[in-house]
């Protein structure tokens, strides 16, 4: 058990700005590809688009689906982590 009521206050802020800064991370790195994937789709209308373009753009599409399912895990976690908490506190009044 936490020793203190800011040590346990601390630990959950901590857990939720680490959540907080991993989306913002995320946010930012898909806001950066949808401009790189406009740029390629708007510069190559009359061009044919090479095999290692469409490639990479479906890499990407993958890692960006497979981290954000990761953080929304993380944000489920937390959140069931908090409404146990919350539902002991209930239970012990």
């Amino acid at each position: 058990m936490f020793d203190t009521l800011q040590e346990h206050q601390s630990k959950n802020a901590l857990d939720w700005t680490v959540i907080y800064d991993e989306l913002d991370e995320f946010s930012d790195y898909c806001c950066f590809l949808c401009d790189a994937y406009a740029s390629i789709f708007t510069r190559s209308q009359d061009e044919v688009i090479g095999e290692r373009t469409i490639s990479g753009i479906k890499r990407s599409a993958s890692w960006m689906k497979e981290r954000l399912e990761e953080i929304n895990a993380k944000f489920r976690k937390a959140q069931e982590q908090s409404c146990a908490e919350t539902n002991d506190k209930k239970d012990t009044k």
